[in-house]
């Protein structure tokens, strides 16, 4: 092979390995729930009607270690996957709920979040309340509006329900509305200050990007919202206090 074609060669490989650097770069700058462009807000029924399989799917690891795992699953909604965060953290159960419902503090663990504040507080337990999500031209910011409640059952073990609260407040102008489809945190002691934690969701970011992108997205953003807390959590003010209304494990 001639001098001429072994530099045409070399080149050739230097941009594609260029060229392949610059899209993983701009794929990785899009945010955890984040998409390209925005789709008609469908209703419950048109969810439904694009269901795919109502049977139960196996799960799939995504990534783990002692610590932490996620994994995800195929969804009965077209498009978009299950996920599922688990975690084993150094924290009472009131110090963990005090913890997330910290919504000043929210945007330093959850990926990606930008602010977050209470609509209404219905109850000790339950409230509703708006997520807002950074945007990165040219894509838009986005916001999320639930209702949650918890309660603790008979054997100490804690769950979240979430729901979609978007019919609460009008969708602001310069953001995109999300839809959560479903989600729940299950807490459970396992010794003195030391929990497990289950995070099961299934959200509609509004979007046509395909999964394909949005999916190592959305995976790569829970790992690391899993990650802030088990870093933060331990040494919040929250462990410090108790709520009336929760029994620790003693």
């Amino acid at each position: 092979m001639d001098k001429a074609s072994i530099l045409s060669k070399r080149v050739k490989n230097f941009i594609t390995r260029k060229v392949s650097f610059i899209l993983a770069l701009f794929l990785c700058l899009y945010s955890t729930l984040a998409v390209a462009t925005q789709k008609p807000i469908q209703t419950p029924a048109e969810k439904s009607s694009q269901a795919i399989n109502t049977s139960i799917q196996p799960w799939h690891i995504w990534r783990e270690n002692n610590e932490l795992i996620v994994s995800y699953r195929t969804s009965a909604y077209k498009d978009l996957i299950e996920i599922k965060a688990q975690a084993k953290l150094t924290s009472s159960i009131s110090g963990f709920i005090y913890f997330i419902e910290d919504l000043a503090q929210l945007h330093h663990w959850l990926d990606n979040a930008e602010s977050a504040k209470i609509i209404s507080q219905i109850a000790i337990n339950e409230n509703t309340f708006v997520t807002r999500f950074k945007g990165l031209w040219p894509v838009a910011a986005r916001e999320m509006v639930v209702h949650s409640r918890y309660w603790q059952n008979e054997d100490l073990s804690v769950e979240i329900s979430v729901e979609d609260a978007s019919d609460v407040v009008i969708a602001t102008e310069d953001a995109v509305r999300m839809q959560v489809l479903k989600a729940h945190w299950q807490i459970v002691p396992t010794t003195i200050n030391q929990i497990a934690i289950s995070y099961q969701f299934i959200v509609d970011p509004r979007g046509n990007i395909p999964q394909w992108i949005t999916k190592p997205m959305t995976l790569n953003g829970i790992w690391t919202t899993l990650n802030n807390i088990r870093e933060q959590l331990p040494n919040s003010k929250w462990q410090q206090k108790r709520r009336i209304d929760i029994k620790e494990l003693h």
